[in-house]
């Protein structure tokens, strides 16, 4: 077995690696209640009342969001859900989906409903050619 494992690791690696992934991105998120929103769907929804949480960091911010996001920084999230509405469904984004699930997930835990992950982040927003503000 262990001469086994020796000549596997990579494989073994690899495919921890991906279950790590597919636990972030979809398993995780959807045993919270947190739902996937493309951006057709929130074409839809952009003129309803909702908040739009862009969980990156401050460069990344910097470099362009979408002009009526807040920005709270995935690694801030737990200690700003006070900053979170309660009162409207909440959209996270990120650069591609994986923040955001992962901010999604915490803020659905902590019993804020609904709660939609922005699929493909702000890589999806920019190709639909949806409006970016550049700077604080």
């Amino acid at each position: 077995m262990q001469v086994w494992m020796q000549q596997n690791a990579v494989y073994l690696f690899l495919a921890l690696l991906v279950g790590w992934v597919l636990w972030q991105r979809m398993i995780a998120p959807r045993l919270a209640g947190v739902r996937n929103i493309s951006v057709t769907d929130y074409l839809g929804m952009r003129n309803r009342p909702h908040a739009l949480i862009d969980v990156r960091t401050e460069a990344e911010w910097c470099g362009g969001h979408a002009p009526q996001a807040e920005h709270i920084p995935l690694a801030e999230i737990s200690r700003r859900l006070d900053a979170i509405p309660r009162d409207v469904p909440v959209v996270v984004i990120c650069a591609s989906g994986q923040r955001s699930a992962q901010a999604a997930t915490v803020l659905a835990r902590h019993g804020i409903a609904p709660v939609y992950n922005f699929s493909g982040g702000m890589a999806a927003w920019r190709a639909a050619g949806l409006p970016v503000k550049t700077g604080r």
